[in-house]
């Protein structure tokens, strides 16, 4: 799992691998009975937002990018054109 996740920028964050998008973090953990579990979270000035996804572990790492990019736009729709960029500096592809 955390190869996967590496490779899509996360870092090392206590018992959780993290990555941090312009005002979004995202935070995987793995569960249990869940597979990996997604945790969004954004605090802005006058705004905050938690939500947590769940990921089959054995998704590719473009399906996880892909269902990370969808979960941002559709939530933190400011921060969606940040994420794509991110992925696609990493030579991700998002859906194709």
């Amino acid at each position: 799992m955390a190869e996967k996740y590496r490779q899509l920028g996360f870092a090392p964050a206590g018992i959780s691998l993290e990555l941090k998008v312009s005002d979004v973090s995202v935070s995987a953990v793995e569960h249990p009975w869940k597979g990996v579990a997604l945790f969004f979270e954004s605090y802005m000035i006058r705004s905050m937002c938690q939500y947590e996804s769940s990921v089959p572990t054995n998704c590719s790492v473009e399906q996880i990018a892909g269902l990370i990019y969808i979960n941002v736009a559709q939530n933190f729709p400011d921060s969606a054109a940040q994420f794509k960029a991110h992925f696609q500096a990493l030579g991700i592809p998002l859906f194709q």
